[in-house]
C-alpha cells in the first residue's frame, strides 16, 4: 500500500480494483490537453472527485490516490475541484518509461497511470523534424486502420505498411496539419516508432530505432492484459535486434549513406494483395 498527503494529511491507499484505476485515467484522459502536465491533472481530476463529495473510500478516488502517488505527487492541497500541488518527485511512471510497465503494475492497473503519461507526451521525428503525437479520435484511428489493412502486402510489418500510407499522404501534398497525416503519425508512434525518412524522389522509407515503451503503452491503455503487452515489447525487441544486425553488416560509410532505409514504392499503395 502508498499513502499521499492531502491538505497536510496522510490518506492512506489501499489496492483498488482495475475497473477503478479504468474509471479513474478514462476521466483524465477526457481532460488531457496538447500541453501541461499530466499528473497535476490526474491532481485535479482527484480534486473533482472529492469536491462532489465522493468519501477517500471511494473505490474511483483511491485509484486516484493510487495513479497520483505512481505520478510522483507526494502532498497536494484541494481547493473546490483544482488541486495545488506543493511536492512532487520524478518517477518513471509520470515519465512513461518501460520500467513502470511491470507485471504487477499492468494486471492491477496501476500502469494505466503511466501509460497515460507516455501516450499523450511523444515526439515522433519525420525526416529529423520532430512533431508532437497528437492522440485522435477512435473513428480517425479507426479509418486509418482500415486503409493500412486494405493496402498491407503478404509478410509486410505493419509498420511498414503505415511507413507507406504516410509517405502517400506526404506525396498528396498533405501536410502535419491534416488530421489524416496526425492519424498516421499517431498510428505509428504505437507501433513503437519514434524516426521515420521518406524521400518521395527516391521512393525510400527508413526508420531509426523503436521505443518498446510506447507500443506497451498502447497496448495497456487498450485493455492488454500483461502476457499480450510482453509480446509486444518482444515484437519491438525482434525489430530493432533485426536494425542492430542490419547496421553492424554494414560499413560506416554505408550506414551514415543508407541511414536504415529500405526501398518502397511509396506511390504504388494500391492494388497490392491483402493478407489472408
Amino acid at each position: 500500500m502508498s499513502s499521499l498527503r492531502v491538505n497536510g494529511q496522510y490518506v492512506l491507499i489501499k489496492d483498488p480494483e482495475k475497473k477503478d484505476f479504468v474509471a479513474f485515467v478514462n476521466l483524465c484522459i477526457a481532460r488531457v490537453q496538447p500541453e501541461g502536465s499530466i499528473p497535476h491533472l490526474a491532481a485535479d481530476v482527484l480534486a473533482g472527485l472529492l469536491a462532489e463529495g465522493k468519501p477517500h473510500t471511494d473505490p474511483v478516488v483511491q485509484a486516484g490516490f493510487e495513479v497520483c502517488s505512481s505520478l510522483g505527487i507526494k502532498n497536494l492541497w484541494v481547493d473546490g475541484t483544482k488541486a495545488n500541488v506543493t511536492e512532487e518527485v520524478a518517477t518513471d511512471a509520470a515519465a512513461g518509461l518501460e520500467t513502470a510497465f511491470g507485471f504487477a503494475a499492468i494486471e492491477s492497473g496501476l500502469a494505466m497511470g503511466a501509460a497515460m503519461c507516455n501516450a499523450f507526451r511523444r515526439t515522433i521525428y519525420v525526416n529529423d523534424q520532430a512533431y508532437p503525437v497528437i492522440r485522435q479520435g477512435r473513428e480517425a484511428m479507426e479509418s486509418m486502420a482500415r486503409r493500412v489493412s486494405a493496402v498491407k502486402q503478404i509478410n509486410e510489418p505493419i509498420f511498414m505498411t503505415g511507413g507507406r500510407v504516410l509517405g502517400t499522404l506526404l506525396k498528396e501534398g498533405k501536410s502535419y496539419e491534416d488530421t489524416e497525416v496526425r492519424t498516421a503519425l499517431c498510428m505509428l508512434s504505437d507501433f513503437g516508432v519514434t524516426h521515420v525518412k521518406i524521400d518521395l524522389e527516391k521512393s525510400t522509407l527508413g526508420f531509426g530505432v523503436f521505443n518498446p515503451a510506447n507500443g506497451m503503452a498502447s497496448a495497456i491503455l487498450q485493455g492488454l492484459d500483461a502476457e499480450k503487452v510482453k509480446k509486444v515489447r518482444e515484437s519491438i525487441e525482434k525489430v530493432n535486434e533485426q536494425f542492430r544486425q542490419f547496421a553492424e553488416r554494414m560499413s560506416a560509410g554505408e550506414r551514415a549513406q543508407a541511414q536504415q532505409q529500405q526501398r518502397i514504392a511509396v506511390p504504388s499503395v494500391m492494388g497490392t494483395r491483402r493478407r489472408r
